[in-house]
């Protein structure tokens, strides 16, 4: 069994979307006057609900009071969810370059496309994950198409992931969330690692934060071989 770990490392000097979004920061809590013996711990400033990787319900885009919370989501549903990962050629995409679009040719042309089936995870990998803590990060994410998205829409997935933070092309909008989120669809993003992963279907868990009132939290997720390619 071969385990992958997906997860982005929430650390200073990381990704973050910008203001008002606050930046991570960790810093000491100092001496505990209460403790009879010297501890340490951390204070973890400038978390929200979109630091790092993280997963996100509908509510995102409709508000908290019209659709469902991640506390709502059970738990068996983010467990060992039959997961299909496309990887498009992580040399197309430099930090240095332009933004890349990723269309519907592209991901009908992914190893192992044709083999998705129903009510399981998508996971689009482009290499992107390396540059985590690289200026430019964000700014030059690759984006979906519009015929992008309704091609995954249409194999009718439980949870799109991706290892890129920004879907959509704000310097030109695609216009396509309505769309996304009409069809109750989990978001996983932006995940890691995806690029030094081999193989096509796996075994997806994403373990959210135990955090109430929020469409989105945080993450650990992870993806397990057990040589289930066919």
């Amino acid at each position: 069994m071969q385990v992958y770990d997906i997860t982005g490392t929430i650390q200073y000097g990381m990704w973050s979307f910008d203001m008002p979004f606050p930046r991570f920061s960790l810093k000491p809590i100092g001496n505990v006057p209460w403790s009879v013996n010297e501890v340490y711990c951390e204070r973890f400033e400038g978390m929200h609900s979109q630091t790092g990787t993280y997963i996100e319900t509908p509510a995102h885009f409709y508000g908290n009071e019209h659709s469902y919370l991640i506390n709502d989501v059970p738990l068996e549903k983010l467990v060992n969810l039959r997961c299909y990962l496309l990887l498009l050629d992580e040399n197309d995409y430099s930090i240095c370059g332009n933004k890349m679009a990723i269309t519907s040719k592209m991901l009908k042309e992914c190893k192992g496309s044709h083999l998705i089936e129903e009510k399981s995870a998508i996971l689009v990998g482009t290499g992107w994950g390396k540059h985590w803590m690289e200026k430019g990060y964000l700014k030059l994410s690759p984006f979906f198409t519009t015929d992008a998205i309704k091609w995954l829409i249409s194999k009718n997935p439980i949870l799109i992931g991706t290892d890129f933070p920004r879907w959509e092309n704000i310097d030109n909008p695609q216009g396509f969330f309505p769309l996304f989120y009409e069809a109750n669809i989990l978001m996983l993003a932006p995940c890691v690692n995806l690029e030094c992963v081999q193989g096509q279907i796996f075994n997806l868990t994403v373990l959210p934060l135990k955090i109430s009132g929020t469409s989105c939290v945080p993450c650990r997720a992870i993806l397990i071989d057990n040589g289930c390619d066919t």
